[in-house]
């Protein structure tokens, strides 16, 4: 498959797409998460560990346990960003919640240390609060005189810790939806649309219009999809023609069928008379009985050409071409013409024997036929590089120009072919060209100077 480039396949417009869209998510995210986080710590600025820890060991020495529940849970309501825990004697936060596993570490190296005066200076807070950070337990006293052990827990290191928080997080799952509906819906509208239009275009087909096609929007585009509507479009051209060809074919035999039969009817009415012309009549029936089998024969070969399976065989050119010059010999010895022909080296070629066989034999005899007496029929093999060229020319009165283009159609003769003597239904050609064709090769004709007509015939080489 030829290269395309990014924005004219549908597979890089999807990869695009996707990656767009996670690169919209992923800087909005980010953003996002780190303007919540920067809020969240400057909400801390005007909070000082020194000061709070004043303020629990008045509540706690004045308004005792209840009075510190309250103070806590209020300071919870007032900053999201710290959270204050305070352990009783038997390590139990006194609100009944579940330590995170930071404070677990503070608590055990405070648990820990075995220098009392050490522990001491550590724990009482310089007045000016200068001594005092977040990460240091405070002991606070009750009016009965047992300690509580104050932590701090404030949002410091990770700030990518809020996406931890469920509301954060349904935000942002909110926001990718937001992003990628919009995206994903423009990708499959821009997929689907124009399938929808190649699936209006098949039931047209499918129901007798050919002339069916798809619009020239979706023709004219440049990825998969465009190139799967012009080759609907040419796929229903394909079948318009070939449908319109068996119609004029189905037209033409009609037409060439009333001839004979109208002389068969018009000879058996004169035989009936049984007057001294009985024999003649009985003469022409029979004539007219072999040109409507051979016109029947020549319509099913034609037809036979069109559906039989890609030829395979591996054949010597011209050795097919001798063996039909061989016998065109005869033929034209009565007509007094010649064939002149030099057999050339083997000329290895793909296909059908016989079919090879008929389509030559039919151009060689239309040659004899309308060649003059005491002339030459020139036939010649030409070896290319990648096509052998046959190549057959006589000496008759040609073909007028306009007539050049419908010589290899059914049924078609030109005004001088009509009036020569055995001058057939016009299927010869048309034969030579449906097995040429079934060769994938090319057949043309053309008039020669002084006088003629050359036809061509080009078959691939077997590689």
């Amino acid at each position: 498959m030829p290269w395309l480039l990014p924005t004219r396949s549908l597979f890089w417009r999807a990869f695009l797409t996707f990656w767009g869209a996670m690169a919209i998510i992923l800087v909005c995210g980010m953003l996002f998460t780190a303007t919540v986080a920067w809020y969240r710590i400057n909400s801390l600025d005007g909070l000082n560990p020194a000061s709070l820890t004043h303020d629990a060991r008045q509540v706690a020495r004045n308004h005792g346990m209840k009075g510190l529940e309250r103070w806590v849970e209020a300071m919870d309501r007032r900053y999201s960003a710290l959270k204050i825990y305070v352990l009783d004697a038997r390590d139990t936060e006194i609100l009944g919640r579940t330590l995170p596993a930071r404070t677990h570490d503070w608590l055990a190296a405070y648990r820990a240390a075995t220098d009392r005066s050490t522990q001491a200076d550590y724990l009482q807070p310089d007045p000016a609060g200068e001594r005092v950070s977040w990460w240091q337990p405070q002991r606070l006293d009750l009016p009965d005189g047992s300690q509580l052990l104050m932590l701090f827990l404030p949002f410091d290191s990770s700030h990518w810790e809020v996406l931890g928080l469920s509301p954060v997080a349904l935000a942002l799952l909110l926001f990718a939806l937001a992003v990628t509906a919009p995206l994903c819906w423009a990708l499959t509208r821009h997929v689907t649309a124009p399938l929808t239009q190649l699936r209006q275009a098949t039931h047209a087909l499918a129901a007798g219009r050919l002339d069916a096609q798809t619009p020239p929007k979706l023709a004219g585009r440049k990825d998969e999809l465009g190139l799967l509507a012009r080759d609907f479009n040419a796929m229903a051209d394909r079948l318009k023609a070939l449908v319109d060809t068996r119609e004029q074919l189905l037209h033409n035999i009609a037409h060439e069928l009333r001839s004979p039969l109208a002389r068969l009817r018009l000879a058996a009415e004169l035989a009936r008379r049984k007057d001294e012309r009985q024999d003649m009549q009985l003469d022409r029936i029979e004539r007219e009985c072999e040109r409507l089998d051979t016109l029947v024969g020549n319509t099913l070969r034609l037809a036979r050409l069109g559906a039989q399976p890609e030829p395979s065989d591996a054949l010597d050119l011209a050795g097919v071409v001798s063996a039909v010059v061989d016998d065109a010999r005869y033929e034209a010895g009565e007509h007094q013409v010649r064939i002149l022909w030099d057999s050339p080296a083997p000329v290895p070629v793909t296909g059908d024997r016989d079919s090879l066989a008929s389509a030559i034999e039919n151009v060689l005899r239309n040659a004899v036929r309308f060649a003059p007496a005491h002339s030459a029929i020139r036939v010649r093999l030409l070896v290319g590089a990648r096509d052998a060229c046959l190549e057959i020319e006589d000496r008759g009165p040609g073909v007028p120009p306009a007539d050049l283009e419908s010589l290899f159609e059914p049924f078609f003769r030109t005004a001088s072919g009509s009036k020569a003597p055995g001058s057939g239904a016009g299927l010869g050609l048309s034969i030579a060209q449906a097995a040429i064709a079934a060769h994938k090769g090319r057949i043309s004709a053309r008039n020669v100077s002084p006088q003629g007509l050359s036809v061509r015939m080009e078959l691939p080489l077997l590689v």
